[in-house]
């Protein structure tokens, strides 16, 4: 498929064969993959959350995923991310080894992660 031909498809399909045309994100902690992720996907800022597990003496294996308040948008730079989840809508689980960022791992991820969360 051409690269033309590839961006003109829509939403994540399309978007999912450009690593270019990904979404940028923001992230904090970083353990072989980010392990606090913003993201805005059509216009919803969403984070993606690992934690770490003290029984497992490692990080969860999957993103919790949640919506963010659209109050918080603009300060999410601002603000700490330690209670973010808390102050969000949960809208899905996703495993980690599902999730696919650009080849540095710190800059962009693919949208198709989005598909299919609750609405």
């Amino acid at each position: 498929m051409s690269v033309r031909a590839a961006a003109a498809k829509s939403g994540a399909e399309g978007a999912a064969n450009l690593v270019s045309e990904w979404p940028p994100i923001r992230y904090r902690d970083f353990y072989d993959l980010p392990r606090a992720v913003v993201v805005e996907w059509n216009d919803v800022l969403y984070l993606l959350d690992s934690l770490f597990d003290t029984e497992l003496d490692d990080y969860e294996p999957f993103y919790v995923i949640y919506r963010i308040p659209a109050e918080l948008r603009g300060r999410i730079d601002e603000i700490s991310w330690t209670d973010l989840g808390h102050r969000s809508e949960r809208v899905g689980v996703v495993p980690m080894a599902e999730v696919e960022f650009d080849k540095s791992r710190r800059q962009r991820i693919n949208p198709a992660v989005f598909e299919g969360l609750s609405e």
